[in-house]
């Protein structure tokens, strides 16, 4: 396939063994691949190139002379060009013992010449110790090149270097020559055409390891190495998502979470470095590349609603009036767990949302404390039992059991839940009246206030928990973001809950994603340090120096992957950490689409198509 679009450009390649190969077709593989005809002398007076039988002018350069100081993008930049172009090399090793003698011979040689040239100096009365520049130089360059055989474990090599391009037009095809030529200077490479043998050079450059060219140069093993165009590390998962372009190799960067050991992930950065539209461009790719796969979002800001109501989503709102209800109590039955096994997350639920209200109140959250979240959760679940209405309990029968018990800190307990049960923030204290039958739904938290924040965070993940076990039965994967994610790491109770709600999420194929733009505050705690290292997907984005020291130490980053993220990041660049690839990513979004419209939530932008803000705006297909 390779050489039959070398040697037939824009033919498709229409090739089956079985049928094209046979006894009474009389055909080979070279029948099959071969054009009809290539003309080395088109139209008459070209010498530099040769015209395949459709019409197509191609041209073979040789590379002639090499600077003293090679990039590592030599042949990296060349091969970015937009142009259809085919690099190839021959690079033979000689024997150890014969490579140094012919380094030997070649400063015997030039010993040589400086005695002559200091004779003849003497001869005229100049100074003989003056040499010429060019002669002095080949003696150091030869003296080092033994130095590296001698000393320093490198071969010598014979390197032959071609580039192959074709065109539809001569002029074409001259103009693209001119800007690999141009490139190939740039980075102290002579590029040369070689005529009257276009017929060597198009043999030499099949990928058959026959070298027909006689123009060749030495080469020790670290300039061969340096010329490797394959110097960055690439991310292209079969079935992935798009999450932009290789900053160094410029190529796409496509990655399956789902194949990573731990998909949990983060995506971290400064605000307006880039965060909501890298979360939608997985979004948008999860939507169109898995059908079945269902999204949830816990939206802080309420950036989401737009994504929800665009596919065919739901959004629920929660906040005072809103009618939206979320029971914290909700359970499913699943083959997995008993009921007993329930009640005792819920009961976690339950204390990490106790421990965080006492926190907030400047308390401690004792052991009595949770013996007694226990002990009223147990009851609120019996006394649902004892009704016999098969609904779950409310935070009503919650509150009602604290206030039954005699210990003095129950009613401490059932004071700091009264608010969520009684008044105008209720709205935990019902049935829930979500659907969950859409396979996008967008939890908006905008109208909440902080001090519910942790609460509701709590409330919707044992929510999605229960979908998701509905979900792992029919093979589907469920996919949560979580807004602010410092929040569930900011108290011990809560972050005992969400890693037990992490660690089983990754059993039941939850690919859970936390967004964050304070990685100190989430990075505070040694156990949510683990969590974050146990994750196998992070998307760090624009770092403040001092949340950037943070991820340097923990992640142990080079400078290099240090400069993605500093205060010099382009909005959508960063690095992408999946698995044991870190990629630098170049995530700039083009304008003037109605992607870049749907995502953008910069305030300095006014959005002309007011997509997501239409009721009657249908999925895009």
């Amino acid at each position: 396939s390779v050489i039959h679009s070398l040697l037939n450009p824009y033919k498709p390649f229409l090739f089956d063994y079985q049928r094209d190969i046979s006894a009474k077709r009389l055909q080979t593989t070279k029948d099959c691949i071969a054009p009809t005809q290539i003309d080395f002398r088109p139209d008459g007076h070209y010498n530099d190139c040769v015209k395949l039988d459709n019409g197509v002018y191609a041209q073979v350069l040789v590379m002639k002379k090499f600077g003293s100081e090679l990039s590592d993008r030599a042949l990296a930049d060349m091969a970015d060009l937009p142009i259809p172009m085919a690099i190839t090399w021959y690079v033979q090793p000689m024997d150890k013992s014969k490579a140094i003698n012919y380094v030997r011979t070649r400063s015997a040689w030039i010993d040589k010449e400086i005695i002559e040239e200091q004779r003849s100096a003497v001869n005229k009365g100049y100074d003989f110790s003056i040499l010429p520049q060019e002669l002095k130089y080949s003696k150091e360059e030869t003296e080092d090149v033994l130095d590296h055989l001698q000393n320093k474990n490198q071969r010598l090599y014979v390197f032959t270097g071609l580039v192959y391009t074709y065109a539809e037009s001569k002029e074409a095809l001259d103009t693209q020559v001119l800007r690999i030529i141009s490139t190939a200077r740039q980075n102290s490479i002579e590029l040369d055409t070689y005529d009257y043998r276009q017929r060597q050079g198009l043999n030499s450059i099949l990928p058959l390891g026959h070298n027909h060219v006689e123009i060749s140069r030495m080469f020790t093993t670290a300039q061969v190495s340096i010329l490797v165009p394959f110097a960055t590390q690439e991310l292209d998962d079969a079935g992935g998502n798009f999450y932009g372009q290789n900053k160094h190799s410029r190529n796409l960067v496509v990655c399956n979470r789902k194949k990573l050991t731990s998909p949990m992930g983060f995506v971290c950065g400064k605000t307006g470095s880039g965060k909501g539209m890298f979360t939608k461009t997985e979004m948008t790719g999860t939507i169109f590349s898995n059908p079945t796969d269902e999204i949830y979002v816990i939206d802080r800001a309420g950036e989401y609603t737009a994504i929800a109501e665009r596919y065919g989503g739901s959004t629920y709102h929660f906040g005072v009036g809103t009618g939206t209800h979320l029971n914290p109590f909700d359970t499913v039955s699943v083959e997995h767990m008993t009921r007993n096994e329930q009640i005792a997350f819920k009961v976690d639920a339950m204390l990490a949302q106790a421990g965080a209200s006492a926190a907030e109140a400047g308390s401690n959250f004792s052991e009595v404390d949770q013996s007694l979240v226990q002990r009223c959760t147990e009851l609120a679940f019996q006394k649902a039992a004892e009704r016999g209405d098969n609904l779950p309990p409310t935070l009503q029968d919650f509150y009602d059991a604290a206030n039954e018990q005699p210990e003095e800190q129950a009613q401490v307990i059932a004071l700091r839940y009264e608010r969520f049960v009684k008044g105008s923030m209720n709205f935990f204290n019902h049935q829930s009246n979500v659907d969950f039958n859409t396979r996008i739904v967008d939890f908006n938290l905008k109208d909440l206030p902080d001090s519910m924040l942790v609460f509701a965070l709590i409330n919707v993940c044992e929510a999605v928990r229960n979908r998701m076990y509905f979900n792992a039965k029919r093979n589907v994967r469920t996919w949560l973001y979580v807004e602010e994610m410092q929040s569930m790491f900011a108290y011990p109770t809560v972050l005992n809950y969400f890693s037990r709600f992490s660690n089983e999420g990754r059993k039941f194929g939850l690919l859970l994603t936390g967004i964050s733009q304070n990685a100190t505050a989430m990075l505070a705690n040694e156990a949510a340090r683990n969590i974050v290292l146990n994750a196998d997907f992070l998307m760090l984005l624009k770092q403040s120096p001092l949340d950037r020291m943070k991820w340097a130490e923990l992640l142990n980053l080079s400078e290099q992957e240090e400069e993605c993220i500093d205060e010099s990041a382009e909005p959508g660049d960063g690095l992408l950490i999946a698995g044991n690839a870190r990629v630098p990513i170049r995530g700039k979004f083009p304008s003037g689409n109605v992607l870049y419209d749907l995502f953008s939530t910069n305030p300095n932008e006014t959005k002309k198509t007011g997509l997501g803000d239409k009721k009657d705006a249908k999925p895009v297909i």
